[in-house]
C-alpha cells in the first residue's frame, strides 16, 4: 500500500528505535536521568465475580539522561494521591507508603496498589489518580509529561464483540472512510480490539508486517478509553484518545449496544500535519 510504505520508508530511523516517540522527546543524553510512569492512564473493570483483592503493579520507568544508562545508587521517588481522585483509600484500594525505589542498575520500579471489587459500587467507575513528586538525587528528575497516572477501577458488565458498520471522519480536513463490516474482538474483561485505524484497514497495516490493523480501547462502564500505543503496534506513530475518549450508546429498553462514538488522533508524521484527528462511528448490525 503506497501510503503506508511512504510512510514507513519516511520513518525508518525511528522504526529502529523501541523506546517511544513521546518518551524520545525528553532529554536523553548526558544530563540528569528522567523517570516517570509508562503510561498516562490505565483502567480494570471487575464483575459481580470478582472478590478477592487483586493486585495492581503500576510500572515507573527509566525514560532517559545519562545516555540511558541505570543508575549506580538508588533513587527514591516519591508519590502521593491526587485530591482529584475519587476513589477512597482504606476502602476501596490499598497502598502502601509514599516512595518507590528504582533499585541501583534498574530501568524500572513499581508502586503496588490492592483493589477491593467487593466494595466497588456497580456502572460508577471510581479514580485513583498518583503524583510523582520528585526523587532523592539530584541526578534524576520526574518527567513533566510522565508524572501523573489515572488508574480507573469499576464494576460493571461489557458486551462490544460485534460486527458494526464503521464511518470515520478525519476532522482536520473533512475527509470520510467507510468501514461496512468492522469486526470487533474481545481481549480482555472490557477491552478490546478494532480491525482498523483512522484509513488504515482491510490489511493495510498488516500486509507491510504490523500485527493489526486496529487499536486496542477499553469499555469502562459505557465510557471509551484509548491509551497510547504504536499504530498496528508496529509503526512509531502514536495512536491516542481524547481526554474523552468517547461514549457506547445503549437501547434505553433492551440495554442492547446501538452504537460506539470514539475521538482519537494519529501523530508522528514527517511531513504534513503531524497530528491527525478523528471521530469513529460505529453502528451495531
Amino acid at each position: 500500500m503506497k501510503k503506508i510504505k511512504i510512510l514507513s520508508l519516511a520513518l525508518f530511523a525511528l522504526l529502529m528505535i523501541t523506546s517511544c516517540v513521546k518518551d524520545d522527546e525528553e532529554n536523553t543524553g548526558n544530563g540528569a536521568r528522567v523517570v516517570g510512569f509508562s503510561r498516562s492512564f490505565n483502567s480494570f473493570i471487575f464483575t459481580g465475580a470478582d472478590t478477592e483483592p487483586y493486585l495492581i503493579n503500576e510500572k515507573i520507568n527509566l525514560i532517559g539522561g545519562a545516555n540511558g544508562t541505570p543508575s549506580n545508587e538508588d533513587i527514591v521517588i516519591s508519590f502521593s494521591i491526587d485530591p482529584s481522585s475519587t476513589a477512597i483509600q482504606g476502602t476501596d484500594y490499598t497502598i502502601s507508603g509514599t516512595s518507590t525505589i528504582l533499585e541501583a542498575g534498574s530501568d524500572f520500579t513499581q508502586i503496588p496498589i490492592t483493589v477491593d471489587p467487593s466494595v466497588l459500587p456497580g456502572n460508577t467507575p471510581k479514580t485513583i489518580v498518583i503524583n510523582l513528586d520528585g526523587t532523592n538525587s539530584d541526578a534524576a528528575v520526574i518527567s513533566d509529561d510522565k508524572k501523573q497516572i489515572t488508574i480507573t477501577i469499576a464494576k460493571c458488565e461489557s458486551n462490544l464483540a460485534g460486527t458494526y458498520d464503521l464511518v470515520v471522519t478525519r476532522t482536520d480536513n473533512n475527509t470520510t472512510y467507510n468501514f461496512p463490516s468492522e469486526v470487533i474482538t474481545e481481549i480482555g474483561i472490557g477491552q478490546y480490539v478494532t480491525s482498523s485505524t483512522g484509513p488504515y484497514g482491510n490489511g493495510d497495516l498488516t500486509s507491510d508486517g504490523a500485527p493489526r490493523d486496529g487499536f486496542v480501547f477499553n469499555d469502562v462502564c459505557q465510557s471509551i478509553q484509548i491509551e497510547e500505543q504504536f499504530l498496528g503496534d508496529y509503526y512509531s506513530n502514536l495512536v491516542e484518545g481524547d481526554s474523552d475518549s468517547g461514549f457506547v450508546t445503549l437501547d434505553p429498553v433492551t440495554g442492547e449496544v446501538e452504537s460506539i462514538t470514539m475521538y482519537y488522533s494519529i501523530r508522528g508524521f514527517s511531513s504534513g500535519t503531524a497530528r491527525r484527528t478523528f471521530t469513529a462511528v460505529y453502528t451495531k448490525l
